[in-house]
């Protein structure tokens, strides 16, 4: 599974990292959400999907 971050959808409401703290960091200069690295494969694919269905501008996006 790959996760990323669209920069250009991501408008730092945050809300994954409140949903996901161990999966999602901030960049506050940029005010966007990023995916930490070495997350995915180690944190259960379900904290992925539900902060995706939860983020308002449907900024993350999960390939499989």
């Amino acid at each position: 599974m790959k996760v990323t971050i669209d920069e250009s959808k991501c408008r730092g409401h945050a809300l994954c990292l409140r949903s996901a703290p161990e999966a999602f960091g901030f960049l506050d200069l940029d005010d966007r959400a990023f995916v930490i690295e070495g997350s995915v494969g180690t944190i259960p694919d379900e904290v992925f999907e539900k902060a995706a269905l939860e983020c308002p501008e449907r900024a993350i996006r999960i390939e499989r």
